[in-house]
């Protein structure tokens, strides 16, 4: 595939590739050790699970969500645990270097947010419109009801993109859902860092 010849549309996840996951992580483990609970036993809490499904197709409300895997460990840790209340994004800070590559590409292509994310999400866009600005669409899981990998949600962003699925490429930091992007028909990169992915990029004549 010519890749600067086809694609007009790039879809980024948000959650580890704008956000630096490792802050979260760490405090996370953090807790763990805390708990007594094995390392990862709070991430997959949260973030795995019929809750976080639930959740993350707008089938419960982040509240209701929040008094099945977070309420329960409030009263063991310190108060900081609440932020993750209001959802993971509010907690892991901006990758500041990712927003100078989408400010690059902005006006080049045309670029898309697709994540699966609660209300979080919007709400860190609201008070980032530097960010939000760059983005022609927004797809956010609570709010459209299907979440990555099902290919539905990459279908639904190209459309909304105005473009075929080949048409667009996904950047995202988890393999499972570049494979199913793949599996439709949309070239794929897997996120591991800003450098990394302007390599990429530049390697395939797109940047």
């Amino acid at each position: 595939m010519v890749f600067e010849e086809s694609i007009q549309a790039i879809i980024f996840d948000f959650g580890g590739v704008f956000t630096r996951a490792e802050v979260s992580e760490t405090a996370l483990q953090a807790y763990d050790r805390q708990l007594g609970l094995p390392t990862g036993a709070l991430r997959a809490a949260l973030h795995s699970g019929e809750p976080w499904e639930l959740a993350s197709t707008g089938q419960i409300t982040r509240d209701e969500y929040w008094i099945r895997v977070g309420a329960p460990y409030e009263d063991r840790l310190p108060p900081e645990f609440k932020r993750y209340r209001r959802g993971v994004f509010h907690v892991e800070p901006i990758d500041e270097a990712m927003v100078k590559l989408a400010q690059r590409l902005h006006g080049v292509y045309k670029l898309a947010l697709c994540s699966n994310a609660l209300l979080d999400l919007p709400e860190v866009l609201a008070d980032r419109p530097d960010i939000r600005e760059l983005f022609d669409v927004v797809i956010v899981s609570a709010l459209v009801g299907v979440r990555k990998p099902d290919p539905a949600i990459f279908t639904l962003t190209a459309e909304r993109l105005g473009l075929p699925v080949a048409s667009c490429l996904l950047v995202d930091d988890k393999p499972r859902n570049t494979e199913a992007a793949e599996a439709l028909g949309m070239p794929a990169i897997v996120f591991e860092s800003a450098e990394q992915l302007t390599r990429a990029l530049e390697e395939r004549g797109l940047l």
